[in-house]
């Protein structure tokens, strides 16, 4: 029975870190007890909700890990160009579990303010630091594709206007209108990726098809070597294509749990901390939100995809802003047959994402598409500037 128990874990979590998280869970079970029977102190407080913090980023970023694998197999299955594969697939599974704190945050808590900053950090996270990461770990320069930079990233900075707009205009409740837009917006880009999928596959017609794949469609598709830094490595068998789709919900229902820990985790720190709900959904909840992203970027830049590790960004943040927000708020109105309440004072955050969209497009696109690693560490360093404002506010 402990065997059967333990082997399931160690293959999620990976030989490298299995120890490591299994300790952490027994540090936050003894922390539950104390805080259970009524040692509420500051101290046990502190530690409790910083370590499930921890153990749910942890959560996140491992299965967005095993997703990986799952959506390669479906993209080498159909063929799908990277930047394809990384704005759509990619984007939707490991933007899940911003979808799941935008629900938690429009149904549970009532506080749709509290989804719109984390979905605001989440992206302000993913144009500055995921892609400074990914330049920073690859090879050399990143050699960012043309059509990535004015296909996403155009319409991603389009999206985020959007959003101030919807905010500015409807800033105190959102409802069928603002959700119908949304979704709309994303109908129009899932449009703008399938001619580019249609001219790809033209491409392809005229070019000779010889390439050999590397592996066999029916072998195990490994995790990647680099997932597991130490110890030994989790290997995932993908059989066929249903089973790749089962490990991609499979993986979305797991990063969904972990993130209702993250956030109740996240709101409990800053009631302790003094720190309103916003700002730490804003910083907290985003970062951890974000891991799958990162580790999807990081992962496509190690391997020399430097298309993907930058579409992914942009498809992530362009699902979080029009998915992850309408659909909440349809749930609500289905729900409840009222509009949801919308109370964002801090409209700054808004501003200064629109402005760090600006600058990481200029980044892109200046010295011919290249991101340089002194491009990555300045984009890092305006990323904590924006974090110190945003505590001031």
């Amino acid at each position: 029975m402990n065997f059967n128990l333990v082997q399931p874990l160690r293959f999620f979590f990976g030989g490298g870190i299995y120890h490591h998280v299994a300790n952490l869970t027994v540090v936050i079970m003894a922390l539950a007890i104390l805080y259970l029977v009524g040692l509420k102190i500051w101290p046990v407080s502190f530690l409790l909700w910083v370590s499930l913090i921890v153990f749910a980023s942890i959560a996140i970023w491992r299965a967005g890990d095993f997703f990986q694998p799952a959506a390669d197999y479906v993209q080498e299955k159909h063929k799908l160009p990277e930047s394809i594969k990384a704005a759509v697939i990619d984007a939707i599974a490991s933007s899940f579990p911003e979808f799941c704190v935008a629900v938690i945050a429009v149904i549970l808590l009532g506080r749709a303010e509290v989804g719109i900053s984390s979905i605001v950090g989440s992206a302000l996270y993913n144009v500055l630091i995921i892609p400074a990461a990914a330049g920073l770990v690859a090879k050399g320069p990143m050699k960012i594709g043309k059509e990535v930079v004015w296909r996403d990233s155009l319409m991603y900075f389009g999206v985020v206007i959007l959003l101030l707009v919807a905010l500015l205009a409807f800033p105190n409740a959102w409802g069928l209108g603002v959700a119908a837009l949304f979704i709309l917006a994303y109908v129009g880009y899932i449009f703008w990726l399938n001619i580019d999928y249609r001219k790809h596959k033209r491409n392809l017609a005229h070019e000779d098809t010889d390439v050999s794949v590397s592996e066999d469609a029916d072998v195990s598709v490994s995790e990647d070597a680099d997932a597991s830094d130490e110890g030994e490595e989790s290997e995932l068998e993908i059989r066929d294509e249903s089973h790749a789709w089962k490990w991609i919900l499979g993986m979305m229902l797991v990063m969904g749990l972990a993130s209702h820990i993250l956030v109740e985790a996240s709101i409990q720190l800053g009631d302790l901390l003094g720190i309103d709900a916003v700002i730490m959904g804003f910083i907290v909840i985003a970062a951890g939100t974000s891991v799958p992203d990162t580790v999807l970027s990081v992962l496509s830049a190690k391997r020399g995809n430097y298309d993907a590790a930058i579409s992914n960004v942009f498809g992530s943040n362009i699902f979080d802003i029009c998915i992850c927000l309408s659909v909440p708020i349809l749930l609500a109105l289905v729900l409840t047959g009222a509009v949801t309440p919308v109370n964002l004072p801090q409209i700054e955050l808004v501003y200064m994402l629109v402005g760090a969209t600006a600058l990481a497009i200029y980044l892109f696109w200046s010295d011919n598409y290249t991101l340089t690693k002194t491009k990555s560490t300045i984009m890092f360093g305006i990323y904590l500037l924006i974090i110190l404002v945003a505590m001031a506010l």
